[in-house]
């Protein structure tokens, strides 16, 4: 399949997928989710093929800005999730869940107003700029799309690999590999076959899974730190959740390094 008429396909789907899960918004707390993956991999397709397109920064500085705009929304959404089912067993718990909703309504709020007023001017613009036949470079017009893509996996793979996989670098290796995956599952909509591809994404998903516990983990600590101040009364069950979170953060940091020089040294290798 040649690469401008398969890429634009990707992009209008990738379009549509973002209008589906912003109009879910309003109905559905999973939604969040949602929008946020499909705005990552619109980011992961424009920087990633960025050689091969013709893009005004304009679009791609948007849509990581939509992306950037609802971190703390999802980081407090998941936090609430958490805490949520142990608040009936301490009072403490209750007054910090109600904190919690309470800033996470005013967070809302404020996304829900940017999108609102930005969204649909984004996806007009981005539109308009496939429609008009110029969004692939023209000296690509009869290049495969496999043979571009797996450029960029291969280029991708040589990153990943020269990184180390220590604890100051999980959140670098967590964005890298999924850049990786997001693009490796662009081939698999053609190579449905490939064994190779699908046993990659499997490995891909549970990598990504667990970078993103650690992730959530590290983000939870540190603002219950700054949350402790402003509920006194809540002190000791902040600390004890700030325990248990550090707790499973130490075993999860040590099992997720462990995957991640395995799957560096026999997977990666692969590609690169």
């Amino acid at each position: 399949m040649l690469f401008c008429s398969y890429f634009n396909e990707i992009i209008n789907q990738q379009l549509l997928e973002i209008e589906k899960n912003f109009y879910n918004l309003y109905t559905s707390d999973e939604s969040l989710h949602d929008f946020r993956v499909s705005l990552r991999r619109l980011c992961t397709y424009m920087g990633c093929f960025k050689k091969y397109i013709n893009i005004n920064d304009d679009i791609l500085n948007s849509a990581r800005f939509f992306l950037k705009s609802s971190n703390k929304l999802r980081d407090s959404q998941i936090l609430i999730q958490k805490i949520s089912p142990l608040e009936t067993l301490d009072l403490q718990l209750k007054s910090l869940t109600d904190f919690l909703i309470q800033e996470h309504n005013i967070l809302k709020s404020n996304f829900y107003n940017t999108i609102n007023l930005n969204l649909e001017n984004f996806l007009l613009t981005t539109k308009s700029n496939i429609e008009r036949n110029n969004f692939c470079k023209a000296k690509y017009n009869n290049v495969e799309f496999e043979e571009i893509a797996k450029k960029i996996l291969t280029k991708q793979a040589k990153k990943i690999s020269d990184i180390k996989p220590n604890k100051k670098h999980l959140h670098k290796l967590r964005i890298e590999y999924k850049k990786f995956r997001y693009v490796l599952e662009t081939l698999q909509k053609i190579q449905y076959q490939n064994i190779q591809i699908e046993n990659s994404i499997a490995t891909l998903k549970w990598l990504q899974d667990k970078l993103g516990n650690i992730q959530d983990l590290n983000t939870h600590i540190s603002y219950l730190k700054c949350t402790k101040a402003k509920l006194p009364h809540s002190s000791d069950a902040i600390d004890a959740l700030i325990n248990a979170f550090q707790d499973t953060l130490r075993k999860s940091t040590k099992t997720i390094i462990f995957a991640l020089s395995f799957y560096r040294y026999v997977e990666i290798k692969k590609w690169s």
